[in-house]
């Protein structure tokens, strides 16, 4: 059963919104705090940021549309970070998580760091930036529930905080109608499918895509059309992993191979289109 959530935010650089956050959830221990890069080095001042805990350095890939993240841990979370200044400049933000009643320890923090790791590679929304995967502790049965809290709980203020990372594309809607609706397009060799979610539109791993993109085609999709087939997103002119787009029309464009109205296309197995299926008309 879920419920709702109660979260705390204290913006405590004199109330400046693009300052260091603390963040809190109701009833537990755990506390979130997001760094600016370029506030690292003045967080002296936090002196509970030498406690154990998980990190996530986040940045821009220049190569690709995907955004970057490193996942680590430390014993004395603000020192790694300041280590992180000299060995690695692709990040401009952190976020970590410590315990406030100090109760992780190095097994603990082993656990959380590759449980993090697998989870953000199964949702495949960022690029990851560890070069190895990180080691899994051996914890106790009673210790990993505990772990396993710590994370779901983790999660949510990552996503508040601003970074879906360990959110999967297809269960991205905070509607469970809309998470059960999939909606086809017809691409001429097949068929494409996708769904609405609260950030765009998804087109869905198995999907059928176009072999060759008509010359009105726009160039930003046909590029993206390309640059997944060379990085094996598309085999055999089938979709490896589930996309997001910005719009169901993006989408469609993707799929089919030239410029089409997602809301008008895309359907329901009954028939009813994306925009009657929004708007309730």
């Amino acid at each position: 059963m879920e419920f709702q959530k109660v979260i705390k935010l204290h913006l405590f650089d004199l109330g400046n919104p693009n300052g260091r956050w603390k963040c809190e959830l109701s009833n537990w221990t755990g506390v979130a705090y997001k760094i600016p890069r370029n506030l690292v080095k003045t967080s002296d001042d936090r002196p509970e940021l030498s406690s154990p805990g998980v990190y996530f350095l986040f940045g821009e890939n220049e190569i690709t549309d995907k955004p970057l993240v490193y996942i680590g841990e430390a014993e004395n979370i603000l020192n790694r970070l300041k280590q992180h200044l000299d060995k690695k400049d692709n990040w401009y933000e952190a976020i970590a998580f410590i315990s406030k009643d100090n109760n992780l320890n190095k097994a603990h923090i082993k656990y959380l760091e590759n449980q993090f790791y697998s989870i953000a590679k199964e949702c495949n929304r960022y690029n990851i930036d560890n070069s190895n995967v990180p080691t899994k502790s051996s914890i106790s049965e009673a210790e990993q529930a505990e772990m396993e809290e710590f994370i779901y709980n983790a999660k949510i203020l990552v996503n508040v905080l601003g970074h879906k990372t360990f959110e999967k594309l297809a269960n991205d809607s905070g509607n469970s109608q809309k998470t059960d609706t999939i909606f086809t397009i017809s691409t001429g060799s097949g068929k494409a499918y996708g769904m609405p979610t609260s950030d765009g539109f998804v087109l869905l791993k198995g999907s059928n895509i176009h072999k060759v993109s008509a010359e009105s085609l726009n160039d930003v999709i046909k590029k993206k059309v390309e640059q997944s087939r060379i990085d094996g997103e598309i085999k055999d002119d089938i979709l490896q992993n589930d996309k997001l787009f910005s719009s169901s029309s993006s989408a469609a464009a993707f799929a089919v191979g030239y410029s089409i109205s997602g809301p008008q296309q895309w359907k329901t197995e009954n028939g009813k289109t994306l925009k009657s299926f929004e708007t309730n008309k």
